[in-house]
């Protein structure tokens, strides 16, 4: 975890050179944590106090030049028992884009850095994390075919990294053509061709194949919403022979209901696999807060492809002291290897924060999952829910005392799971809210 984020920090610093200086934002925060369940067994779970200490940042560089972001966070944990292992668990996500020869020549980096598990099949004990990384960067060039349409060619070259998953490993190239044409009222149609090489360094384990995508792009921008509509066909070709095509179906509806409202509807259907998982979730963020804990994301780490079926909605409100996310989700997952379990999933995700006083804020989250795999046939549901009450004492300086409840049903008899977390914190940040 420590290497992957050390190199995409210096990488980041050695190309942001000091023409204009980036905004760093951080908040370092240390306390202590009563876990009732600290490794998550469905039977004589033992409780633990854990010291606790975190530092998450955010830093931003906007000019001609540079264009980055970059946010993560880092957590150690020093448990009192001496059965149980000291830890470091850390997130990352970073963009940058520079701009060598302005309208001609860029230079893209992204790196996504997640703690996944090891066995998604188990429960999120300590011992069924790992460090996934991934590493993309290449050249962008820009020309004019006419004087309406903008051509655009890009090369990639892209490292995955699975702590313990050593078979997602693999190193990928890729290139993509795109043309773009104006169409007035706000509205643009793009034609895209996409080709990948996948290397994986365990062949025995995973299977070597190239990806080809040809896409039409529509988007069009109205007073208060926004449409994106991708219609195409994608091919996947395996080393040691098989071909599978598929349509390739993405659409984007974003709405701006109020002032303060915001509605959204996501509809896909493509070829994908978890190292573009991870880049798309990248690309499709946009940070603007420093990340408050590291979460353990639930993807299946595994080289394998898979036809994905997914509809996502969302609403988001933010007032002057309250804001509310509610954001429901359904997905099918198909892999093309049969030695793969299919999957569905259906799940909501639910954020609430109210500032009660000036300097006292309450903030709850939830998220529950149900998922459904084939071969065999089972089912698990998850629940994950967070209180925290912040109070700040200084324009700096602030505590907080936050719960977490992890729960697990399994279809396996006996197997089911909760846990119970309790912190209690201080922090320091270098710039107030």
């Amino acid at each position: 975890m420590a290497k992957a984020m050390i190199r995409t920090a210096m990488l980041c610093a050695a190309i942001a050179t000091p023409a204009q200086a980036a905004r760093v934002d951080y908040v370092v925060d240390g306390g202590v944590e009563h876990d009732d369940n600290a490794r998550l067994t469905a039977a004589d779970p033992v409780s633990q106090r854990i010291w606790r200490a975190g530092l998450g940042f955010l830093a931003t560089q906007e000019s001609s030049t540079v264009q980055a972001r970059l946010a993560g966070r880092a957590d150690y944990r020093d448990y009192q028992d001496p059965m149980y292992s000291d830890s470091v668990e850390g997130i990352l996500s970073g963009h940058l884009n520079w701009v060598l020869l302005p309208g001609r020549l860029d230079f893209t980096v992204e790196d996504e850095l997640e703690l996944q598990p090891v066995d998604r099949f188990a429960p999120d004990s300590p011992d069924n994390r790992q460090q996934v990384n991934v590493l993309s960067l290449g050249p962008n060039f820009m020309f004019r075919l006419g004087p309406s349409v903008d051509g655009r060619v890009e090369v990639r070259y892209i490292d995955t990294d699975a702590e313990v998953t050593e078979e997602f490993n693999s190193t990928r190239h890729g290139a993509a053509l795109r043309l773009a044409r104006a169409l007035g009222s706000g509205a643009s149609l793009s034609f895209n061709g996409q080709w990948q090489d996948v290397d994986y360094d365990d062949e025995r384990a995973a299977r070597d194949h190239e990806r080809g995508d040809l896409y039409a792009r529509y988007e069009r921008d109205f007073h208060r919403a926004r449409v994106a509509i991708d219609a195409g066909w994608s091919q996947v070709d395996y080393a040691d022979g098989g071909r599978h095509r598929d349509p390739l179906l993405r659409g984007e509806l974003g709405w701006q209901a109020g002032p303060r409202s915001r509605l959204s509807l996501v509809a896909v259907r493509q070829f994908s696999d978890a190292a573009e998982a991870a880049l798309a979730s990248s690309e499709s963020t946009t940070t603007t807060t420093i990340p408050g804990t590291v979460l353990v994301d639930d993807a299946r780490i595994n080289p394998a492809v898979y036809a994905e079926h997914r509809v996502t909605a969302g609403y988001h409100y933010t007032g002057e002291r309250a804001a509310l996310r509610l954001e429901p989700y359904a997905q099918r997952i198909d892999y093309l290897d049969d030695a793969e379990t299919d999957e569905k999933s259906r799940g909501v995700l639910l954020g609430f924060d109210y500032r009660l006083r000036p300097t006292v804020e309450l903030s709850a989250w939830a998220d529950m999952q149900r998922v459904e795999y084939a071969a065999p046939e089972m089912r698990n549901n998850t629940w994950r829910l967070g209180m925290a009450l912040e109070k700040y004492w200084t324009r700096h300086w602030s505590t907080s005392l936050g719960y977490y409840r992890y729960t697990r049903e399994n279809a396996l008899p006996g197997t089911d799971v909760d846990q119970n977390v309790w912190y209690l914190s201080v922090a320091y940040r270098n710039r107030p809210l």
